[in-house]
């Protein structure tokens, strides 16, 4: 059985409290970083919104996250552990190879560099820069891997690997792709320079308008700054990053800094409860009449009581973030559990082949299986506990659904891997 505990604080608050007023900001990549000087354009769009960003950058021509795990200028940057939030931005190609290749080289490159983040600054927020698809697909790549022979199947398999990056190391996501995918598709607004690669001044727009959001959850279309590229397309890219904010919240991947789940498995005496707790909290604190305990990620505890406990639970956490909430745990002789409380739980995650269905309710319930659009690829009706088939479904991250009566019942995000 899982209990999970999530507080919701306003996110920008965060960053503002730990760095007063000014927000600094690493940006590690290359030249889709470098090219028209993105962290520039974000720092001009911040101040029009009355933001004071600071940034530093290392982006040399070419470079891979794995470069960056062994160069000693980023590393350097990284160490000086001052920073809010630090941008990882991959080689253009490496995230949409093929997965094996993927999961040896830029999913390992990315949890070392989060690693490194977060060993010197426990409050840093790693945000991942999703990339666009070339504008005619991969011609390098494209004999030998298919799905990058055309922008879209380059770009579909870049929003996928970088979200699932993301959901692996609790990082957040700046979807400047999936934006860049809807103006490609409805407007003339050139985004990519003459190569058909690297982005044009309205691409580098386009992006920083997208950080400028990812950082402050604010609308950019409030600002009169129109950058290097006037005010008609400005706005135009300004009312897409919105729509996608607004639309697609999931696609930005803002992990709640205090979240906290509990893993149970009620016994005759008490239960076992496992902790997984969010990188930003430092300890938890559980106690009752009876118990007064200090917990931290990855415990495996043993408790003992006669039918049930409630507990206070209090988040602590160095990044000026915290929050109380009260928790119930049972045994299997209780007699106040009841079936159709406890939760629908689906496993493995991530899952190849098959899902696991555990239904203690034996209700008939209904699974919706959406993509980073929403979109609905598969569906299931069961009741009871079962297995269901995903050795069809298209590898990635996605968002399960579960319905009892009709009405959502919860939500989980589920990885489906080859």
């Amino acid at each position: 059985m899982r209990y999970i505990l999530s507080l919701f604080f306003l996110l920008a608050s965060i960053s503002n409290a730990r760095s007063q007023d000014t927000t600094r900001v690493l940006f590690l990549g290359n030249s889709y970083t470098f090219f028209n000087d993105v962290p520039v354009i974000l720092t001009e769009l911040a101040a029009s919104m009355g933001h004071v960003v600071e940034t530093a950058q290392n982006t040399p021509g070419g470079a891979s996250l794995q470069g960056h795990v062994n160069n000693p200028t980023s590393q350097d940057l990284i160490e000086q552990g001052n920073w809010d939030y630090v941008v990882l931005q991959e080689q253009s190609q490496k995230p949409s190879l093929p997965y094996d290749q993927v999961t040896v080289d830029f999913f390992p490159a990315v949890e070392s560099l989060v690693e490194s983040i977060r060993l010197h600054n426990d409050c840093a927020i790693p945000l991942l820069y999703m990339t666009w698809g070339r504008q005619n697909g991969d011609a390098s790549n494209c004999s030998w891997h298919p799905p990058v022979c055309t922008y879209e199947g380059m770009q579909e398999l870049l929003t996928e690997r970088y979200l699932e990056a993301a959901d692996n190391t609790q990082s957040w996501c700046a979807p400047v792709g999936m934006v860049w995918e809807d103006l490609f598709n409805s407007t003339n607004i050139n985004l990519y320079n003459a190569d058909g690669s690297h982005p044009s001044p309205a691409g580098s727009y386009l992006a920083a308008s997208t950080f400028f959001v990812a950082l402050f959850g604010e609308n950019p279309a409030g600002s009169n700054y129109t950058g290097p590229i006037g005010p008609a397309n400005s706005s135009t890219i300004d009312a897409a990053v919105w729509e996608v904010w607004q639309a697609q919240p999931n696609a930005w991947m803002q992990y709640d800094p205090v979240e906290v789940e509990f893993f149970t498995q009620s016994t005759p005496t008490g239960c076992n409860v496992q902790v997984s707790a969010s990188p930003y909290v430092d300890s938890i604190g559980v106690s009752n009449d009876l118990f007064d305990f200090i917990w931290q990620d990855g415990d495996l505890v043993t408790l003992e009581f006669d039918g049930n406990a409630t507990f206070d639970v209090v988040l602590y956490s160095g990044c000026d973030v915290s929050g109380t909430i009260t928790e119930t745990f049972y045994s299997t002789a209780s007699a106040i559990e009841v079936l159709e409380e406890r939760p629908v739980d689906i496993f493995p995650n991530p899952s190849s082949n098959l899902l696991f269905l555990d239904n203690p309710t034996n209700q008939t319930i209904e699974m919706r299986l959406r993509d980073h659009r929403g979109r609905i690829v598969q569906t299931w009706k069961a009741s009871g506990s079962t297995s269901l088939e995903a050795s069809q479904i298209h590898p990635g991250l996605y968002l399960l659904e579960i319905y009892m009566d009709g009405e959502l019942h919860s939500i989980q995000k589920q990885i489906i891997r080859h």
